[in-house]
């Protein structure tokens, strides 16, 4: 039913005990939150949330989350963390971020960390399309993308234009994965969609462009 690329489902479904760095917080993600109660966020779709730990940190903070990934064995993680943690307002679903499958207007905001440029252009683009049509009118959309600033630009094996199958080195495994690299123009022309949006350097990781868009 769900074409898997192989790495990253290969990934998780080798994974005997969650990493560390799979339970630490995104700090955009956290910082986010002030923002989220201003806007009046209740129900979040976290794109890509792999073994769960935004999910889990966001249910905690009394937001409605449902979790998106392509892969089956990192959903799994992600359901058994929310039972140990007795949440109850976190849930789960199995899609590719190309198709998400939930009708229009159905979140107030959408998360998305490392995830969207692990693909060809034309799949992002459609992905933030996707992102779009979920979301309701003034809903908040944040996420990051890999900037052409980043010292593995240019390197592993060139796709098309600013995208490469890139080196991904963990302690866990070691595979190649899309990477597209995006200028901040371009990052800005993908949010073209939205009635308001920002492109900035991430304070921590200045490699990687934070977007936040309005719709």
């Amino acid at each position: 039913m769900f074409k898997i690329s192989g790495s990253w489902e290969d990934y998780y479904v080798t994974l005997r005990q969650l990493p560390e760095r799979l339970k630490q917080l995104v700090p955009f993600v956290t910082e986010a939150l002030p923002t989220f109660r201003r806007h009046k966020i209740n129900r979040v779709l976290d794109l890509g949330c792999g073994a769960g730990r935004h999910c889990i940190y966001l249910a905690k903070n009394n937001f409605d989350v449902v979790g998106v990934d392509i892969s089956k064995s990192a959903l799994k993680i992600a359901k058994e963390w929310v039972r140990r943690e007795n949440l109850t307002n976190a849930a789960f679903v199995q899609a590719s971020m190309t198709n998400i499958p939930f009708s229009g207007n159905q979140f107030d905001g959408v998360i998305s960390v490392s995830v969207i440029h692990h693909a060809l252009k034309r799949n992002i683009v459609k992905a933030v399309d996707e992102i779009h049509r979920i979301l309701k009118k003034k809903g908040l959309f944040i996420a990051n993308l890999t900037s052409v600033r980043d010292l593995r630009y240019g390197t592993g094996d060139k796709v098309e234009a600013r995208t490469f199958r890139t080196l991904e080195a963990f302690e866990e495994k070691r595979f190649k994965e899309l990477h597209h690299y995006f200028t901040k123009n371009e990052a800005s022309q993908l949010l073209a969609g939205f009635a308001k949006a920002k492109v900035e350097p991430m304070k921590d990781r200045p490699n990687y462009w934070k977007i936040m868009a309005i719709k």
